[in-house]
């Protein structure tokens, strides 16, 4: 039986925790499970997700320290997770950073790592497999100080867009045994950025599980959408740039000057909340375009909405867009750089330009033009759904 760790940020609702939470499922699922001991290592253990892990999958607590350098500062962790390192450690950090040692291409991860390594124990375990399931720290951590035959390192997006230092990062990709990300786009970032690693670099689409998405997408119901007789628009994703939810604010206030009457929710939460909030009470928009937070099933949502609005800036490979797929829901998407690895315009969804004006637009053509509607939702169920075979693959490659 092979000994892995995985280890993660958290698990809130995002595309790599989810992506990670689909597959330990269906592994649990199958009779490879027992070929595994799985120690699962969330470094910040909350999130909606972390009830969901499999029983199998055993989890471990991440060192203090490393838990200290991967959250903010607060004053429960000085009492609960005490530790004198973590002390020194965030004098250094405070020190450091105020006096700008840190180089300034250098992603806020990269120049934690760089403070922070020193006071990181290593981990007493040895693994056949250690896998960095999103890229950050963990990657860092599983690199510096974890003992395993074979180490395998994540990459969920574009990896120039990330906005890390490729200098900073070499060295451990160079010495990673395998590098994996979630659409052919990424994977030919990773290459321009590191060709001596392209050897290396797997494709891993995100298992999406129908029949689990069916089964939730009918329970309970989407109390905001009910009995709502306008124009029913969602969006899902973190409150976050990349996530592009002030296009969506801007496309909403469009739409309501030109008379247009609907109810858009956007399903997610993030550090961005009050500024959006502020933006979105600026605009008028407060009786009509709401922050519904994070929900552990998003699923209602989706089948109760009219359509969605998918307006990112950057995307690896969008399990939204999967998940609205299998439940043939219209999509108006922004072009970033790997949509068409998830729509094919005017087939499977509607790609706009990564404008406010554009996403507005979009909307009107969609609503106004009932076929276009009918034929793409009839593509859509002609589709195969979900890609749960992909599991055998996670395993050749990551285990």
């Amino acid at each position: 039986m092979k000994k892995v760790l995985i280890v993660i940020r958290d698990m809130k609702i995002g595309g790599a925790q989810k992506s990670l939470l689909t597959f330990l499922q269906c592994l649990a699922s199958t009779q490879m499970q027992k070929q595994f001991d799985i120690h699962l290592m969330v470094i910040d253990p909350q999130g909606a997700f972390l009830s969901q892990i499999p029983k199998t999958i055993q989890l471990v607590e991440a060192p203090r320290e490393l838990r200290w350098l991967s959250v903010h500062m607060k004053p429960q962790l000085i009492f609960q997770q005490f530790t004198w390192r973590g002390i020194w450690g965030e004098i250094c950090w405070l020190l450091q950073k105020g006096m700008k040692r840190f180089s300034p291409s250098f992603h806020i991860s990269q120049k934690k790592w760089k403070c922070w390594k020193p006071f990181v124990p290593e981990n007493r375990q040895k693994y056949d497999v250690a896998v960095s399931y999103i890229d950050g720290c963990p990657n860092y951590y599983v690199m510096d100080k974890v003992k395993a035959d074979k180490k395998v390192l994540w990459v969920h997006s574009e990896y120039q867009k990330q906005g890390y230092d490729s200098a900073f990062d070499r060295p451990f990709f160079e010495a990673s045994d395998a590098i994996v990300t979630i659409s052919s786009k990424c994977e030919q970032c990773i290459a321009e950025a590191f060709p001596q690693c392209a050897d290396k670099v797997h494709v891993l689409e995100n298992i999406t599980s129908y029949e689990e998405i069916s089964r939730k997408s009918k329970i309970g119901t989407c109390v905001e959408f009910a009995g709502n007789q306008t124009l029913k628009l969602l969006t899902v994703g973190r409150l976050h740039t990349q996530k592009g939810i002030d296009l969506a604010i801007g496309a909403a206030k469009l739409l309501k000057e030109a008379g247009k009457s609907f109810l858009w929710l956007v399903v997610g939460e993030g550090a961005e909340r009050a500024g959006l909030q502020a933006l979105i009470d600026s605009y008028g928009l407060s009786d009509s375009f709401y922050l519904v937070g994070s929900r552990e099933n998003p699923y209602s949502y989706i089948a109760e909405c009219d359509m969605i609005v998918q307006p990112s800036r950057v995307e690896g490979k969008s399990i939204v867009l999967d998940e609205a797929k299998m439940l043939c829901k219209p999509i108006v998407v922004t072009n970033y750089a790997t949509v068409k690895d998830s729509v094919m315009h005017g087939e499977s969804g509607w790609i706009v330009d990564m404008t406010e004006q554009a996403i507005c637009e979009g909307i009107v053509h969609m609503y106004h033009h009932p076929q276009l509607r009918k034929q793409i939702v009839e593509n859509l169920n002609k589709a195969p759904k979900g890609n749960e075979e992909e599991l055998e693959r996670y395993v050749n490659i990551m285990f």
